[in-house]
């Protein structure tokens, strides 16, 4: 008897943190040991970049799918340096083809073909949230409609409150038809129970994980690209840039730190590595503060681990829509001293003065507590050394290992079931 067949698919709007635990899944070694992989995803060109990232891209047994989709449009048209009423324009026929649809019989029929040509003994969905990319959903109505697969939904993200009666008739079958959901958090569990009324007993904790790449630049080189004295304080931030990641908010506490000396404009600097729909607005608000010179926005980098390495501080300051961020988990294993937010997953993983500092998640108190942390960790050497200590043991707990043996459990445990 041959190996089973796990179909993983997976849509999202960019390529981030939940694809890339997608990508450390097919590589894994012991679970291909196990399993034949077949991966199922939405085509677009940046997608591919990002699996291009990760050699995978050519990989045999994939399968890019032409599927309808709003959400990689929007975002696309949401960066665009326009009026948000021209924005709001351009989205009106594209939303009204979802309204009506047409997006759904559409990859209704695309997933039925691929279900019946793979075959898959068990189905693996991958969603950023819920209800997040409803091609997600539409592959458990294209299961129950043919192979009827067993299926583990994946969300990583917490899901957002349910609106409408059809809505959650959907919810119901989606409940009904899948046999195990994963979260990374019992926060995102308990949302999903609370805001979507799923079975709490068929939802499973499993942690995430990243690899720790080798760093090909070394903190000098990472400096003098960056035109900063070899001496300087580096924070760093590696992150979309988008309001839910709490840019702003960095760059308000730097700022009051700055004016009320605290911190030297000619020692410390910070530095946001990523893309995103808020890149001109952060650029404009760094610029009216006067801190074209102190903060940096280096765009997207296949090399951020080098960043992360290179800091003295890793800052996530997030405010909503996050569970348990892989790059936090990256500053863990590289033994970064960290400041985060108090929610979600990432409570889970910081404890504040062991591994890291968490900063409650209220907006009014939001930047000036973070401004105060950053200056009592600025000021303190040795507790900056005894962070990141802690915090690159506790980096065994989120390894590729940990979270291949976690998911190989899960899948025979489903399939025999």
């Amino acid at each position: 008897m041959g190996k089973q067949k796990i179909l993983i698919f997976s849509d999202c709007y960019i390529y981030g943190g939940s694809e890339k635990l997608m990508a450390f899944l097919l590589k894994n070694e012991m679970l291909n040991e196990n399993f034949t992989f077949l991966f199922g995803y939405r085509k677009y060109k940046e997608y591919e970049i990002g699996l291009e990232n990760e050699g995978l891209l050519d990989r045999k047994n994939n399968y890019p799918l032409f599927l309808f989709a709003n959400n990689t449009l929007f975002y696309k048209i949401n960066c665009l340096t326009i009026s948000k009423y021209l924005k709001g324009t351009i989205k009106v026929p594209f939303f009204l083809l979802e309204k009506f649809k047409i997006y759904f019989l559409w990859n209704l029929f695309n997933l039925i073909y691929i279900l019946l040509k793979t075959r898959p003994n068990l189905i693996h969905i991958n969603n950023g949230g819920y209800p997040g990319a409803k091609s997600c959903n539409v592959l458990v109505v294209a299961n129950y409609l043919t192979i009827r697969a067993k299926v583990v939904y994946q969300i990583n993200n917490q899901a957002q409150g349910c609106t409408g009666f059809f809505e959650k008739l959907y919810d119901k079958f989606i409940n009904k038809n899948v046999n195990c959901f994963i979260n990374a958090s019992h926060k995102a569990k308990e949302q999903l129970v609370v805001n979507r009324n799923f079975d709490s007993n068929k939802i499973f904790l499993v942690d995430n994980c990243v690899p720790l790449p080798e760093v090909n630049k070394t903190k000098e080189q990472i400096f003098k690209e960056m035109n900063i004295p070899l001496d300087s304080f580096l924070i760093v931030e590696v992150a979309f840039l988008t309001e839910r990641k709490g840019q702003r908010y960095l760059i308000d506490a730097l700022s009051s730190l700055y004016k009320k000396q605290l911190l030297s404009k000619e020692k410390v600097f910070c530095a946001f590595v990523g893309n995103g729909e808020d890149e001109e607005f952060l650029k404009n608000h760094i610029k009216e503060l006067g801190l074209n010179s102190n903060v940096f926005q280096l765009g997207y980098r296949s090399n951020s681990e080098d960043f992360i390495v290179a800091s003295d501080l890793f800052v996530l300051p997030s405010i909503r829509d996050e569970d348990m961020p892989l790059v936090l988990l990256s500053a863990l294993g590289y033994g970064k001293p960290i400041i985060a937010t108090n929610f979600a997953g990432i409570s889970q993983v910081i404890e504040t003065n062991v591994n890291g500092v968490l900063i409650e998640n209220n907006l009014e108190t939001f930047r000036d507590n973070l401004a105060s942390e950053i200056n009592r960790l600025y000021n303190d050497d040795v507790l900056r050394a005894e962070l990141g200590a802690t915090a690159k043991k506790s980096y065994v707990n989120y390894s590729p290992e940990t979270y291949g043996l976690k998911l190989k459990q899960i899948y025979e445990q489903i399939y025999a079931s």
